[in-house]
This record gives C-alpha cells, structure tokens and sequence, in this order.
C-alpha cells in the first residue's frame, strides 16, 4: 500500500544559537523524553493499589534478573563472568566490545518504579576475541542514584508519575537515569550512556565507571542531547535535543575527536516527542508525529496531557548539514520511534522507520490491565521518498508488521545499504509476550527470520560487519535474548547471510540481565 503526497516544501527561516537558546531548551526538560509518555500512577510508591501498576510490576518482576532485589539485599551494582560458557564457535574475524544499555533498578525502599523506562540505567559490556567473551555489567552511579541510595528510598518524580514527598526537580540532569543508548568515540577511547531528556554520561569504557555529565558548550549544558546520534563516514557525530512545549530543535554538530563544531537551534512543529532521526551526505532528516502536549498539561502525570491529532500529517523536516535551511514534507498520520538508514540518489531522499497508525492509543493499550504486547505491535516497516527537487512525498507499506529496532551497516550511514536487522514479535502470540522473538534480516530480494521461539524474549539484535570488507560481504548479527524459563541471558551470534539457519555460536550468561533497549558494537 502507498501513499503519495504532491505537496510543495516549504523554506523555514532557522535562528542559529541565540540569548534565548538556553532558555528555550532547558524549559520542560526534564519531562520532555520519551518516557514521559508514561502514565499516572506506575509507581508502587504513589498508587500501590493501581490493578494496572500491580499486574505490570508483577509480569516484569522476574525479568528484573539480579536487580529485582534492592542494593542492601546483596546486589552491589555490578556483575562480572570472565568466560562464559560457550556453545558452538565464536566466527574468527569478530573481536571487539558489544556494550548494551537499558532501565535496571526499579525498586528503592518501599517503592517501585512500575513502568520500564524508569528504572536506573545499567550498561553491560560483552568483550569478544580469541574465541570467547566476557561479561561486565555496571549500574550506573548518576548524581541520582547516589543521592537515592544514600536517602535509602527514590527522591524524584519518575516520568510517569509525581512521587510523594519526593524533591522538585532543579533540572533535567537531577532525574538523568543514563538508561537508553550509548555513544562510543574517539574509535572507542571514549564513551557516553544516553538518555534523551538531559546530557549524556561520560562513562570508563573499560571500567563502565560514571565520570560526569558532557556539557558541549556552555549554551548547551543539562540540555536535550538524544539518544539517537548518527555518526558520519567523516566520524562528525550529528544529534538533535528537544523540550516539550518549546516548539524547538537543536542541532549538534561534533567532531569525531568529541569537540562541538556548530549547534543550531530552529522551529519545528509537533516536536513534543521526537525520538529518533536519520542523516543523508547532505541532510538531517526529522519525522515529527502529530503527538501533542496541551497547553496547560502538567510536567508529569497521565498520558492524557497529550492528545493525537489523527487527522494530521507526520511531518518530515529535511535540513541541510551545510547551511541548516529547512525543507517541509508531509506524510500521512502515523507515529514513529526509530528510523532505519537514510540516503539521496538523484535529488530523492530515501529512508524507512516503523510506522504507527495511532502512536497514543497503542501507548494506551499498552497499560490496560497490563502490557501485552511489545511496542512493535501496530508498527510496520514502511519506505519513503522525499523529492527534493519536486517537493514531493512517497510513503509506500512493504508488508512487515509488529517489527521494530531497525539495525544496519553503520560504516555506510547515510548511504544506501543493502540489509537491514529488525526485530518482530510474531503475529498471533502477541497477548503473551513482553518484547520480540524473532530477528529478521531486509534486503530487497528477501527476509530470512529467525525464531527463538515461546519460551524467550529478545532484544534489539546489531548488524556488525567482517573488518575491512566491502559492504557486499556480508557480516554478523548479534544480539541478547532471555529465556522466561530459567531466568537466564543468551548472547547469539549469527552468520548475517544464513540468519534463517541459526546462531553459529551462543553464550549463556549464569545469571539474568534486565532487559535492556539499544547497544554499539566496537570493534578491536
């Protein structure tokens, strides 16, 4: 099924960093991410009677793995496996470091933090070589945390809900939970834990040690920095941050040596919540939903201070790396997390994301009585073409549903690339599940799937390439599943050209992690 916009671009006048710049961004920070999409009461602390909270905290409590115990209890913050039991053959060519991030502590004192964006953030680094690997996990020691445990309870309002009794919120930095993405420079010398809503955590990629908040400039410190930057073939890491209410993006531009090179702020509709971009060799590309916050919503609380205006456009804001200047497209309604690779050929820009027919009903759904399902549920994988030239919109459906985490050749960002890695819960078990089962692999000519079957919940899988080879050849897939049976976590790797056949090696930790969101390959 496609869709075809003949709408002409509009030009956007840009302000460059400006007096009000800071001002701007850092208004409504705090709760600008997308965890706030978090509804009211998901915190055993503020509403312990909520059917809701209490069935979602009770599905999830045996996926919390060692983190379902509260510090005191015997948990010290990091777990360590120097070589973890093998089965199969670890492929000669791959050596480097599979760090992963996600939410992992949820509960402190009496309460618990019953929605999975909330939880403290907790990195795990895989080291592969040699023939086998090693795990370290570290819970990250953020100004929060620390001030958290030494109180012995949760002290801040968590997205989704005002915490009792809990401190006001200086800044958006005081509730930096770290807990989304990372960020490896410097060809892995250096390396940051991400969370949309504030800056990112310089961590000891060694160690996984917490060395402070990044600020890039003075303008920009404690704001927005997302946890989706791209990284050119140059190493220039490009990233955006945004603030509820603002009606404003900001551009990051930054060396591959980790120093800013240009920051721009501008006007973008419907940026209430924009997780995710893509770039080109020319452009940014922003998909902005029709998801808004009303005027007079409060900072936390329910998901009905937001309101989705379905008979909106999802709007594409294109923007030239070399002077900023904006073009305008728009696509039908839907909503978007993450988008898969970008690239122009011929003035067309051509990319693919997860599409959602109705972003703020699914988020709804997913609550009531509990989750059943996993965000992929409504998402298909959908193609676009902006003409730049023409001002025109092509959206077009390829036909793969409940499908999200979209991975690809990273070497090649921003050029067109053959394969794609996505993750899919399998049509028909959705009731059942909390994450997906399967792992695809998208080229044109075909998709090979891979089941891990009931009994398992994985995670977002990563395309890794061969070192040194050309993008033709194709390389690994590797990913984190957890077996619901035995509390335990697999590491898979496969052959990317046979997917379909199965891991060629598995490594099973002895203990479970928490299930976690997005990680980065380094490679040795």
């Amino acid at each position: 099924m496609s869709s075809k916009f003949n709408k002409r671009s509009r030009a956007l006048t840009i302000p460059t960093a400006s007096p009000l710049t800071r001002r701007h961004l850092l208004q409504g920070l705090a709760f600008g991410s997308l965890a706030s999409l978090a509804p009211a009461g998901f915190a055993a602390g503020a509403n312990p009677g909520n059917p809701a909270a209490m069935a979602f905290g009770q599905s999830y409590a045996p996926f919390d793995g060692p983190l379902a115990a509260a510090p005191g209890d015997g948990f010290t913050g990091t777990l360590e496996t120097a070589d973890i039991p093998l089965r199969g053959r670890l492929p000669e060519g791959l050596r480097g470091t599979l760090y992963r991030n996600g939410p992992a502590r949820f509960k402190l004192g009496a309460t618990r933090y019953q929605h999975w964006f909330d939880g403290d953030g907790m990195v795990q680094a895989f080291r592969i070589g040699n023939g086998k690997a090693s795990h370290r996990g570290v819970l990250l020691r953020t100004p929060k945390l620390l001030r958290e445990e030494a109180a012995g309870r949760f002290l801040y309002p968590a997205f989704g809900m005002p915490l009792p009794g809990g401190l006001p919120v200086s800044d958006a930095d005081a509730v930096n939970v770290a807990n989304i993405n990372l960020l490896p420079m410097a060809e892995g010398r250096a390396l940051f834990a991400l969370w949309e809503g504030g800056s990112a955590l310089q961590l000891d990629p060694q160690t996984l040690a917490a060395q402070g908040f990044k600020a890039w400039s003075p303008q920009t410190r404690g704001a927005s920095f997302s946890a989706h930057p791209r990284v050119a073939q140059d190493g220039t890491v490009w990233n955006f941050g945004y603030a509820g209410h603002s009606g404003k993006l900001l551009i990051y531009e930054i060396e591959a040596g980790g120093v800013l090179k240009r920051q721009a702020v501008f006007d973008a509709p419907q940026a209430d919540m924009v997780h995710d971009f893509a770039i080109t060799a020319r452009h940014l590309v922003f998909l902005l939903m029709p998801l808004h916050l009303k005027p007079d919503a409060p900072q936390v609380g329910s998901l009905d201070r937001y309101e989705w205006r379905s008979q909106a456009p999802l709007i594409a804001l294109v923007v030239s790396r070399a002077d900023f200047s904006v073009k305008r497209f728009e696509l039908p309604n839907g909503g978007v997390f993450h988008l898969g690779n970008a690239w122009e050929e011929q003035g067309v820009i051509r990319l693919a994301y997860a599409r959602y027919t109705d972003f703020l009903g699914h988020m709804q759904g997913l609550t009531l009585p509990a989750p059943s399902a996993t965000l992929a549920q409504t998402a298909r994988w959908t193609q676009v073409e902006l003409n730049l030239a023409q001002g025109t919109a092509r959206q077009t459906d390829v036909g793969l549903q409940c499908v999200e985490f979209p991975s690809f050749d990273r070497r090649f960002t921003g050029e067109r690339t053959a394969l794609t890695v996505l993750m899919q819960t399998s049509p028909g078990s959705l009731s059942q599940r909390y994450g997906p089962d399967r792992v695809l692999a998208l080229t044109a000519e075909q998709v090979q799937a891979y089941s891990y079957g009931p009994d398992w919940i994985a995670e977002e899988h990563l395309y890794v390439p061969r070192p040194n080879a050309p993008q033709a050849q194709p390389g690994w897939v590797l990913g984190t599943a957890l077996h619901r049976a035995s509390g335990r976590t697999t590491l898979s790797v496969f052959e990317a050209a046979t997917l379909a056949d199965g891991p060629v090696a598995q490594l099973a930790l002895p203990y479970g992690l928490p299930l976690g969101l997005h990680g980065q390959f380094v490679a040795a």
